[in-house]
């Protein structure tokens, strides 16, 4: 038994930095160990093929049992799970949910943790099965209309999609990462087209588009009077209730209303100006930059720990440059957007391609329309596109 768990890779994941350095400390010359902190799990479960067992501290357990994520992450690892509990938290696992993993109590001695690393892969129909998905098989993404809207059949236009479909119906915040132009608004509307929340608001706020001393008042509202020709103001997370609240360019919200929206995704209550009364608030949070969040972080220009609240699940958007195979489809899917617009359908030649495909799209799909809009205008008469009316 011993020389399967030496063969093993597996990962562990805790929000404690002592448990990391036990494990590196005691295990390092013996196992295959990576450590994750718990706001990293998704990003486990999503290499999940990499791994061949989950040793996991029992509050980050617990919270993906809250999260209704517990059962789908033991399917994920065939059961091949150990759960580090301490005095008190064993209470937590009489529940049959927990029943199908192996607890110890940490910290341990290593013949008990070989003892049940060993017990818990023995009991187990296969070490290396085959990886299960978070959200059940590999679904045929064309019958998803909702994934539909993502034009495209390229490997990163599909992990976009893997990855939204692994997270939409959960109320975990997520954070859409990616250059100006690439559809982090699209994707953030889809995650919650498929989500839970789907027939409730989806509503938008762009940080980048409020000046910064009226932020507040638009995410937390106001009431009449809190400052100079104030009016009683709902504000955005009302607005939202019960539904999605998109924050795009999170980045340019300022390190005072950084530390309101930590509170809010905490407790999950907020204060409008003005207002002595506390307000609860059912939003699930997707956000969106185009900025390096972790430089900004190093520069204290954004909260660290926000930062590691909003960061549980990205999923980068790729630039339209990475997905050049695309093409065809994004073409295709934008001329008869254009024909809806102009009442004429448009062809384009193979050289007028060859010129799009050689372009960078510095403004990705906001650059690529207005190209092939500009090009449209010019070709009205004959209705082909060819390469002398493409400008970038």
């Amino acid at each position: 038994m011993f020389s399967k768990i030496n063969k093993a890779s597996i990962a562990v994941i805790s929000g404690n930095p002592d448990v990391h350095l036990f494990f590196s400390f005691v295990f390092e010359e013996e196992l295959d160990m990576q450590m994750y902190l718990d706001s990293q799990i998704y990003g486990v479960l999503y290499d999940q093929e990499c791994f061949d067992f989950l040793i996991i501290d029992a509050q980050t357990a617990l919270k993906e049992n809250r999260r209704g994520c517990w059962k789908k992450i033991c399917d994920l690892f065939k059961n091949n799970v150990l759960v580090l509990i301490s005095v008190g938290e064993e209470k937590y696992f009489n529940d049959q949910l927990f029943q199908a993993v192996k607890t110890i109590f940490y910290p341990f001695t290593k013949k008990d943790f070989y003892t049940a690393l060993g017990e818990r892969m023995a009991s187990s129909a296969a070490l290396c099965s085959a990886p299960v998905s978070l959200s059940g098989p590999t679904p045929d993404f064309d019958d998803i209309p909702q994934l539909a809207r993502l034009i495209g059949s390229s490997e990163k236009i599909n992990e976009v999609r893997r990855k939204i479909l692994m997270v939409a119906d959960t109320n975990m915040p997520m954070i859409f990462l990616g250059e100006s132009g690439t559809g982090k608004t699209m994707a953030a509307k889809i995650a919650h087209d498929l989500s839970l929340r789907k027939d409730k608001p989806f509503v938008i706020a762009n940080m980048a588009s409020v000046k910064s001393e009226l932020i507040e008042s638009a995410l937390f509202g106001n009431v009449r009077g809190a400052y100079t020709d104030a009016r009683d103001r709902s504000g955005l997370f009302k607005s939202a209730d019960g539904g999605t609240l998109f924050m795009d360019e999170i980045a340019e919200l300022s390190l005072e209303c950084q530390a309101k929206l930590l509170r809010v995704i905490e407790t999950g209550i907020f204060r409008p100006i003005g207002s002595d009364q506390e307000v609860k608030s059912d939003v699930r949070l997707i956000f969106a930059t185009n900025a390096d969040l972790q430089s900004l972080v190093r520069k204290r220009r954004f909260r660290e720990d926000l930062y590691w609240r909003i960061v549980d699940f990205p999923i980068t958007v790729p630039a339209l440059r990475e997905r050049m195979e695309d093409f065809p489809l994004l073409i295709e899917s934008e001329l008869k957007e254009i024909q809806k617009v102009v009442g004429k359908s448009f062809l384009i030649t193979k050289e007028a391609i060859q010129k799009m495909s050689s372009c960078d799209w510095p403004g990705n799909f906001r650059q690529f329309k207005s190209c092939l809009r500009r090009a449209a205008i010019l070709s009205r008469d004959t209705c082909t596109i060819d390469h002398e009316a493409i400008s970038f």
